[in-house]
């Protein structure tokens, strides 16, 4: 029998308690019965888990000496305990299955050399995407596959709101009221609008895409909290969708990218990844891209990827990406869209001739203008400004046009 040990008894918990009873499959796949024989829980989640058989206790001690586990699933979020739990089973050569994102992505390389040193394993295929298998795919199937890029949108919440604000021409404030009443908000709202929840996950598909952990500053961070609504209608008028971005590649030998709202051309894949979908593309010579959409949290979802998890390497044991992947050299886009007021005009205009920018197009609106630039390797930007990604189809504006906008450049 192999016999479980379950951290956490919360949403995703009680999804991999059922998962596991509920299954038959597990027992014709292993050739053995499965059992959770303990669930270590906060108090406040002992009466939700009052009618199993397993023993449920707030008891560290007690839940470390009812088994000799084969396996720990840790559903406990947070880092501090949940680190010293999972610490804790591995130097004893316990594997641990994890959804928890934020421990893997600040502990993640600590934690799995434990792992490799005790010859046991550390399993995280649910910290990314929910129900995609995107983490045992990458250490699979595409395990000797160069990688140059990965991107996606790996946020469920902050999507539901950007597709709301394009799709339903909602203000960001009424979008996210929104969110929060149908429950796609995390408990601490900062986690998905500041864009912590993404730079979390584009950590971890670096590590798998890459073959090492990105340091946290190598990745920048931008979610859509100071994102204003005239500038997604500024994007709408040139055809382009907003969506928070996650994306990563590699430069010489840093991993390099970040989280942040950016534009998307039509002829882009991820543009028709709406609502509380989560999409995640890989680019490679050998691939060109492969796109994997599906729900990117839920409790079925989450629980389920936890279990494959845990199948996956019960079957294959380690993994390693040991060589070092093909680099992008350059930026994997060239144009961009600035957003100045009104009253920023006259100086934006200023540092427009100064500068030699090339602006392609412009669109006025009440607020403001939003215009589209070329080429910018000249540094950090003044004001608030958006990546555009895929076959930027422009209005080309004749001479005397662009002329009479910016004056002779």
């Amino acid at each position: 029998m192999i016999q479980v040990g379950l951290i956490g008894y919360g949403t995703v918990g009680s999804g991999v308690y059922e998962r596991i009873h509920q299954s038959e499959e597990l027992e014709l796949l292993l050739g053995e019965p499965v059992e959770v024989k303990a669930i270590l829980v906060k108090d406040r989640q002992k009466q939700r888990a009052i009618h199993i058989p397993a023993i449920v206790t707030s008891e560290w001690e007690q839940f470390c000496e009812v088994a000799h586990y084969d396996v720990i699933f840790e559903a406990i979020g947070g880092i501090e305990s949940a680190y010293l739990y999972t610490k804790h089973w591995l130097q004893k050569g316990v594997p641990v299955i994890t959804a928890n994102k934020k421990l893997v992505a600040e502990k993640g390389k600590e934690l799995e050399v434990l792992a490799s040193n005790q010859h046991t394993y550390y399993g995280y295929e649910a910290s990314v995407g929910g129900g995609i298998p995107i983490i045992n795919a990458l250490k699979g199937t595409l395990s000797a596959t160069a990688i140059s890029r990965v991107s996606g949108i790996l946020n469920g919440t902050t999507n539901y709101v950007l597709t709301e604000m394009t799709e339903h021409n909602r203000l960001l404030a009424e979008a996210l009221e929104d969110a929060r009443e149908k429950g796609y908000t995390e408990s601490n709202p900062s986690e998905d609008l500041d864009g912590y929840d993404s730079w979390y996950k584009i950590r971890i598909l670096s590590r798998l895409c890459f073959g090492e952990w990105p340091n946290g500053l190598q990745l920048i961070r931008q979610g859509i909290s100071e994102l204003e609504d005239w500038h997604v209608e500024a994007g709408e008028k040139f055809g382009f969708t907003i969506k928070l971005i996650g994306e990563a590649w590699k430069q010489g030998s840093s991993i390099v990218g970040g989280v942040y709202p950016a534009f998307l051309c039509q002829s882009e894949q991820l543009t028709y990844v709406n609502g509380v979908t989560n999409g995640i593309s890989i680019e490679g010579e050998q691939i060109d891209q492969l796109l994997f959409i599906g729900p990117g949290a839920g409790k079925g979802a989450t629980a389920n990827s936890m279990i494959e998890d845990f199948l996956f390497h019960h079957r294959f044991g380690q993994w390693q990406r040991s060589y070092s992947s093909s680099a992008l050299l350059e930026h994997p886009y060239s144009h961009m869209l600035v957003c100045v007021t009104h009253t920023q005009r006259e100086k934006a205009l200023q540092w427009v001739k100064e500068t030699g920018i090339e602006v392609l197009d412009t669109y006025t609106h009440h607020d403001g203008e939003g215009w589209i630039i070329a080429n910018w390797n000249k540094g950090d930007l003044p004001y608030p400004h958006y990546p555009i990604y895929g076959d930027v189809s422009l209005r080309k504006r004749v001479k005397a046009l662009y002329s009479a906008q910016f004056g002779t450049i």
